[in-house]
C-alpha cells in the first residue's frame, strides 16, 4: 500500500489583479501628517458617535483598526459591540467571494483556498485563515461544517468528549461538549452548523448519531442560547445486517457506509437543515419544530440508476442542486427548488464542452464519449443572486480552478495547480469536490 512518501506534493499558485495606473514616487521622508481638526478630535474622544461609525465598516478594517488605540481595541472586542455589528451587517451566501477546501488523504489533512475576486488582500488574508485551521492546538479536524461564516470542528480523537466552534475572521474558539446520549464516539455520523446572520446572537448544532444495537440514526439539537442538548424524538432507519465477525467499530463503519442521505454534508436554509441522496429520498429537518417536514426529491432519469451530484447547497436564498447525465456530461442541469417545497426546476442548462479546447486535460481517453468518467471536471461551488442577476459555477479542472459566469459567459481563472495529472490511487488530487469546499464570510459573530 503506498504512504504518504508517494503521495505527489501539489503547487497552488494564485493569481491576483494587478493595480491599474501608476502610483507617484514619494520623497525617502514623508512630511508629517496635519494634526487632527476640531471635528475629527472630537469624534475621536466621543465613544457613542465613534461606535456608531465603526459598526459601518466591514469586518476585516474593523480587525485592524483595533490596532489604532486602547479606546478603539477595547470598543471592538466588546461581546456586545461584535453582536450588533453582526445583526447590522449580516452575512449572505450570494455575497461569497472566497473558498476553503479541507480533506485527508493518508490521515494527512489539506487545507487550501480560492479567493473568486483574485485579490491580493484576500489572497493574503485567506492565506492566514488556512495556516490558523492547520495549525489549531486540537490537531486535525474529522469533521467539519461550515455556515455564513462560523465553522464546527470536530478533532479527530478517540478520547475526546468535545468539538469546538471558530470564528475564521476573528481567530475566536470555543469547545462545546458532545452530547451524552451517544455511548461510543465512533456511532456519531455527522455534526451540522446552523448559523443565521439574521440572528446572530445565537447558532444550532445538529448531531446525528446512532443508539446501538438500534440499525436507526438519532437527532439531538445543541442551542447556543441555553447551552445543552435536548435528544429529538425523530429517527431515520435504514437496512443493514450486522457482522458478527466484525468488532463494533468496523461494523459502524460498514453502517455508516450503506446510509445512502449524505448527512456529512448538510445545507442550512430557513431554520431547517437540507441533505441530498444519490439514490433516494432527500431528507429536511426542521430545527424550530424538531421534525423532518417533506421536501421534493429531483428525479432520477429513467436510463440512469443514481444521481450524479455535482453540488448541493444554498446560495442566494435558495437551494441548488447541480446534475449531469451521460452521454452528455458536459451538460449541467443548475436545479432550483421552489421556496414553497412545492418543486425542483432547472434554472440554469450550462453546455462546458466549450472548455474541452482552453483545457483539453478535462477529457480523460481512458473512458468512452458517453461515460461521465471520461470528463475530469467537479463543481466545488456555486454562487447565485438574483437580485443582482448573479449566477457563477467554480469549476475545479484538472491543474486549474476557475470560475464561469453563466449570465456574461465569462470565464477567470483563480488558481493554478502542480503537477496537473498528480494522481493518487487513481484519483487526480488537483480536483476538488463540492464535499470538500466551505464558503468563507466575514462575520464578527462570537462563538
Amino acid at each position: 500500500m503506498a504512504d504518504e512518501e508517494d503521495k505527489p506534493q501539489l503547487r497552488l499558485t494564485h493569481y491576483t489583479s494587478k493595480i491599474s495606473g501608476t502610483t507617484p514616487l514619494h520623497s525617502a521622508v514623508s512630511p508629517l501628517p496635519p494634526p487632527p481638526s476640531p471635528s475629527t478630535l472630537f469624534i475621536i474622544n466621543n465613544e457613542d458617535l465613534l461606535t456608531e461609525i465603526l459598526l459601518c465598516l466591514p469586518p476585516k478594517s474593523l480587525l485592524r483598526l483595533q490596532c489604532v488605540s486602547k479606546l478603539w481595541l477595547s470598543i471592538i472586542s466588546r461581546p456586545n459591540f461584535r453582536r450588533l455589528h453582526a445583526r447590522r451587517n449580516p452575512t449572505s451566501s450570494a455575497a461569497v467571494t472566497n473558498l476553503f477546501f479541507y480533506r485527508v488523504f493518508c490521515w494527512v489533512p489539506e487545507f487550501n483556498f480560492l479567493c473568486l475576486s483574485n485579490s491580493l488582500e484576500d489572497v493574503n488574508s485567506m492565506r492566514i485563515i488556512t495556516s490558523n485551521l492547520s495549525n489549531r492546538r486540537e490537531g486535525f479536524p474529522w469533521r467539519i461544517h461550515s455556515c455564513n461564516g462560523l465553522i464546527c470542528l470536530d478533532p479527530y480523537d478517540d478520547e475526546s468528549t468535545k468539538f469546538f466552534m471558530y470564528n475564521p475572521s476573528t481567530n475566536q474558539s470555543r469547545f462545546i461538549q458532545l452530547p451524552d446520549s451517544p455511548e461510543n464516539r465512533h456511532s456519531i455520523r455527522d455534526l451540522s452548523l446552523a448559523f443565521d446572520p439574521l440572528k446572530p446572537d445565537h447558532y444550532k448544532i445538529l448531531c446525528v448519531w446512532m443508539r446501538l444495537p438500534e440499525i436507526v440514526l438519532r437527532f439531538s439539537l445543541y442551542s447556543s442560547e441555553t447551552g445543552v442538548w435536548k435528544e429529538t424524538d425523530e429517527s431515520y432507519e435504514f437496512d443493514f445486517e450486522w457482522d458478527e465477525e466484525l468488532d463494533e467499530d468496523d461494523n459502524l463503519s460498514s453502517m455508516f457506509n450503506s446510509i445512502k442521505v449524505l448527512f456529512k454534508y448538510g445545507a442550512y436554509l430557513d431554520d431547517a437543515m437540507h441533505w441530498a441522496n444519490a439514490d433516494g429520498d432527500f431528507l429536511c429537518f426542521d430545527l424550530w419544530s424538531e421534525r423532518f417536514k417533506p421536501m421534493p426529491s429531483p428525479l432520477i432519469p429513467h436510463d440512469q440508476w443514481r444521481r450524479n451530484i455535482l453540488y448541493f447547497g444554498e446560495s442566494g436564498g435558495h437551494l441548488h442542486l447541480i446534475e449531469t447525465y451521460s452521454p452528455r456530461a458536459t451538460l449541467v442541469d443548475v436545479l432550483e427548488m421552489e421556496s414553497d417545497y412545492s418543486k425542483w426546476y432547472v434554472k440554469h442548462r450550462v453546455d462546458l464542452d466549450f472548455l474541452i479546447a482552453e483545457y483539453p486535460l478535462i477529457v480523460n481517453e481512458a473512458f468512452d464519449p458517453d461515460e461521465v468518467e471520461r470528463y475530469q471536471f467537479r463543481v466545488p461551488s456555486f454562487v447565485a443572486d438574483e437580485k443582482d442577476n448573479k449566477a457563477k459555477l467554480v469549476l475545479s479542472l484538472p491543474g486549474k480552478l476557475i470560475s464561469y459566469d453563466i449570465i456574461t459567459k465569462k470565464v477567470v481563472e483563480h488558481v493554478e495547480i502542480n503537477p496537473p495529472g498528480a494522481l493518487y490511487f487513481g484519483e487526480n488530487l488537483t480536483l476538488y469536490d463540492w464535499i470538500d469546499a466551505h464558503q468563507h464570510l466575514e462575520t464578527l459573530a462570537c462563538v
